[in-house]
């Protein structure tokens, strides 16, 4: 192998090397060493290239390769530390995927970051289900960029303790993630319409090489709709206006539609005043959920017949206490 190239992955395996690090690695002289140097940053200058994803820097005696083209070492701290949280893939994925991203800083960036996310890292805070989602979703992604038509199997678990299990074929729309799972949105080839679906319940996946008539025009925008919508489910486009103590900034963070109407004269236990604010969101038991999860800080006041759904479900909960 040419001298020059060996003393470039030399300087891509190590922090900082000086000339007679070099020279003791490759069994040369100082001076051939320092001619490979050379030789190497006259290629990054002449090299539009070369000097687009690499950058030859000395410090003082020792020299070093900046890799451009790779994350900094804040950038892979705080990816980690999201895709941890998220807990998005499996026991297998993580570590994989999270090991490559270390492997991009230089040695002692790699201990800081790992110094950082140790305790995160090595706690089993998986998803139940260890389905291997990064491979599908690559999959998924190629079929929506070349507008392929797809059929798959799905087991739906939602609706009872026995999974409801069907062959579906649509088109591909975009995948999305929320609240610990992937999804897929597409136009369903039987109904017309567009349905969401749970990646990690999506088995034998597979093109369709047959004519389905679809409506392109309708195109769904989900990059627009997802400020709408909450934990993978779809709706109804709604207004909903409600009485909020809370504080303000974690509303407007979640929906960023969201308007204050007017200021009231309330008591609140918490030390913000009380705002009636309203929101657009389609209308969904993702939306219920939410709204349920945050009742301590909140009170629906219209539509009336989502105040009433509301209402109705707390209070079923409330009965299974008094039992």
């Amino acid at each position: 192998m040419n001298l020059s190239i060996e003393v470039f992955l030399q300087l891509l395996a190590n922090e900082k090397c000086q000339t007679k690090d070099i020279a003791a690695k490759q069994d040369i002289t100082i001076r051939t060493a320092q001619r490979a140097i050379k030789e190497i940053k006259v290629a990054f200058d002449k090299s539009v290239v070369l000097n687009q994803y690499f950058q030859l820097k000395k410090i003082g005696h020792a020299y070093s390769i900046d890799q451009k083209y790779l994350l900094d070492q804040n950038q892979v701290l705080i990816l980690i530390k999201i895709l941890i949280a998220s807990r998005s893939l499996n026991s297998t994925e993580l570590p994989r995927l999270t090991n490559k991203m270390l492997d991009m800083l230089t040695l002692q960036e790699r201990d800081v970051v790992s110094e950082s996310v140790m305790t995160e890292r090595i706690t089993d805070n998986y998803l139940t289900d260890e389905s291997f989602r990064i491979e599908k979703m690559g999959q998924l992604e190629q079929y929506i960029y070349h507008k392929q038509k797809i059929r798959f199997v799905y087991t739906d678990r939602y609706p009872s303790e026995i999974p409801n299990i069907e062959t579906i074929e649509m088109l591909p729309i975009h995948t999305f993630f929320d609240n610990l799972y992937f999804f897929i949105i597409g136009l369903v080839k039987d109904t017309q319409e567009y349905r969401t679906f749970r990646i990690d319940w999506m088995d034998k996946i597979e093109p369709i090489h047959l004519k389905i008539p679809m409506e392109h025009s309708k195109y769904h925008d989900h990059g627009r709709e997802t400020r709408y919508e909450a934990f993978g489910y779809q709706g109804k486009k709604t207004r909903i206006q409600f009485e909020y103590y809370g504080y303000m900034e974690y509303i407007q963070d979640i929906f960023p539609s969201c308007k204050v109407i007017k200021t009231i004269d309330k008591p609140n236990r918490f030390p913000f005043s009380v705002k009636v604010l309203e929101i657009e969101v389609n209308y969904s038991d993702g939306i219920k959920l939410w709204l349920l999860g945050e009742t301590t800080i909140l009170r629906v006041l219209s539509p009336k017949s989502i105040a009433d759904d509301i209402r109705d479900t707390l209070r079923e909960g409330y009965e299974r206490y008094l039992e």
